[in-house]
């Protein structure tokens, strides 16, 4: 019988490991979310951006202790970075195409240009319209990938009829899937697909990061980006953080 893996058992683990203080990581205030599920643990570690490169290794160190431990069946530990606003700075003008969120904008080695396709609510259609215009877009005679950024319910593995785990190359970078002539990743690929994902704001981001810039994408001209639908973190990542091409926004006629 597989060993129950609980938070507790996990924070535990986790007094092991020293941050760049020298505290233990289970204490420290960096520690933002412990989620375990079906025996799946998920953290977040939320640090300064000016730290990323100290925490790494602490990162790395809890993920393969979290992942040792008995019953775990896969640990992801999310590295998150925030960018300190100075005290009275006046606001800037927000950038036409994203990268206005005032952090380093996200580079996406091996692809042209970004679309979003984004929409207020659930259930108009968003992730067909998204896989149709990637179809479309490769029928022009483009190179073009899909990326399913809906953490919470993942659509394209089911649309695309494409079910595995991406292969991990280089340590850490994943090879998209592929078919129908397109690249393809999600994070449906690496959850099972009844798994809830009960992720907070900075592993969603994290998440969406992770998925855009450790992926071997291309050479692709196109990505298209599908989103959760509403305005929350992934959303706002996405118009910050990414010099996005263009976007298109999804909707059905409503009286109110």
């Amino acid at each position: 019988m597989m060993a129950e893996v609980t938070e507790e058992g996990v924070r535990e683990a986790l007094a092991r490991i020293r941050t760049p203080e020298g505290v233990a990581l289970s204490v420290s205030p960096a520690l933002a979310g412990i989620v375990v599920t079906n025996n799946k643990v998920y953290l977040s570690i939320n640090v300064d951006a000016a730290q990323v490169r100290a925490w790494e290794g602490v990162r790395i160190a809890a993920e393969e202790t979290v992942k040792a431990l008995p019953g775990v069946a896969s640990a992801l530990v999310a590295l998150t970075a925030e960018r300190k606003s100075p005290a009275a700075r006046p606001a800037a003008a927000p950038a036409p195409h994203g990268g206005g969120g005032g952090g380093k904008a996200i580079e996406v080695p091996g692809v042209g240009a970004i679309i979003a396709v984004a929409s207020g609510k659930g259930g108009v259609g968003k992730s067909t319209l998204a896989i149709n215009l990637a179809l479309g877009l490769r029928d022009l005679g483009l190179k073009v990938g899909l990326l399913d950024a809906d953490i919470y319910g993942p659509s394209v593995p089911r649309l695309s009829g494409v079910h595995g785990k991406p292969e991990v190359v280089e340590g850490r970078t994943m090879l998209p899937l592929e078919n129908f002539g397109l690249q393809l990743m999600s994070i449906g690929f690496m959850v099972d697909e009844d798994t809830p994902m009960i992720w907070r704001g900075p592993m969603v981001m994290s998440a969406l990061t992770q998925m855009l810039r450790e992926v071997k994408w291309g050479p692709l001209d196109i990505l298209v980006v599908d989103m959760p639908p509403g305005t929350g973190d992934a959303q706002l990542t996405m118009a910050q953080q990414v010099n996005l091409a263009g976007a298109v926004i999804v909707s059905t006629p409503q009286d109110l």
